[in-house]
């Protein structure tokens, strides 16, 4: 077993071992204790693989994503151009995230700074799929670019553009409709994360579809019937 090998076999049962206790106990309760008592390591070996605990969170929560990323492909397959692939983008988004909203909101609301620097961005989660090569889908091949980043203002600029070039927006909108689309899905995300909030998670995932819809609606050049 090559060093490299051996790295991403240490960090793959540090993975799954939190991922057992996400799965048993809550997001809330993983410390790094308990994730070293799973895997019989020490605490001080956790840090040599990862930055710190939230580190290990956020690529364990990644493991989450799996259901998202392999039903992207079929859920958008019957749109006609970028505009309609980037609602049902969002649609199939918010239906699988307000379903576990604390785990999403560790992907891509982290306390990690990634995003100061788009390389360390990028490398953490090729990172991850070294690490799980089986995640890798038909899903990963059409929306890799987008998959690939963490930043999740960036990851719909790249859906945004697509919809510009084909001039069914301006280019001079697509700032403003990246930044509300993304506070509204943030805010209606963290409240989906609130205790009280759990049996209207539902109600909150349709309200954030629809809002999302209408800042299309506030800016397309062209009718489209999924916005209707």
């Amino acid at each position: 077993m090559t060093r490299l090998e051996r790295k991403l076999n240490v960090k793959r049962l540090f993975i799954d071992a939190t991922m057992t206790i996400i799965q048993d106990e809550g997001l809330e309760e993983v410390s790094i204790r308990k994730v070293a008592k799973i895997t019989g390591y020490n605490s001080a070996t956790l840090y040599t693989y990862f930055k710190n605990l939230d580190h290990l969170i956020l690529l364990t929560c990644m493991k989450f994503l799996n259901e998202y990323i392999t039903g992207l492909d079929s859920y958008t397959e019957k749109a006609e151009n970028p505009l309609e692939e980037s609602i049902l983008v969002w649609e199939f988004f918010c239906k699988c995230s307000f379903e576990k909203p604390d785990i999403y909101k560790s992907v891509f609301f982290s306390n990690l700074d990634f995003n100061r620097k788009d390389f360390e961005n990028y490398y953490e989660i090729k990172e991850f799929y070294k690490i799980y090569p089986e995640e890798i889908t038909t899903s990963f091949a059409k929306f890799h670019r987008m998959i690939l980043k963490l930043d999740i203002y960036e990851r719909n600029k790249i859906l945004l553009i697509k919809i510009a070039r084909k001039k069914l927006i301006s280019p001079s909108n697509i700032t403003t409709i990246n930044n509300m689309q993304v506070l509204i899905y943030k805010g209606l995300l963290e409240e989906a994360t609130k205790p009280e909030n759990i049996y209207r998670r539902r109600v909150l995932c349709n309200r954030a579809i629809k809002y999302i819809k209408n800042c299309y609606k506030l800016f397309t050049l062209e009718e489209c019937g999924l916005l209707k």
